[in-house]
């Protein structure tokens, strides 16, 4: 389990919950790391679309790749110039 995961899962706790049910943090626009990612719905270099529960997570920019996908955490590397949330 991350560190973050643990940090997410203590506050769930103490909260009752939280919306989305993802992580993710930035890297200075060069990675993304992404952590309760429960399916890929698009990979394109400029554009890529994960499914996080009950929200749908959508990076842009340039010469984006998936440089590691292991149990519903995913990083992308590239230039990343935005992160939208989008509810399903």
């Amino acid at each position: 389990m991350s560190f973050f995961k643990e940090i997410a899962d203590s506050l769930t706790t103490m909260l009752g919950g939280l919306a989305g049910g993802y992580n993710y943090i930035g890297y200075g626009g060069k990675a993304l790391y992404v952590e309760g990612v429960k399916r890929v719905s698009s990979i394109a270099p400029d554009n890529m679309i994960f499914d996080c529960g009950k929200v749908r997570l959508s990076i842009g920019g340039e010469q984006l790749t998936v440089s590691e996908l292991e149990d519903g955490c995913v990083t992308v590397t590239g230039k990343i110039a935005s992160v939208a949330e989008e509810s399903k």
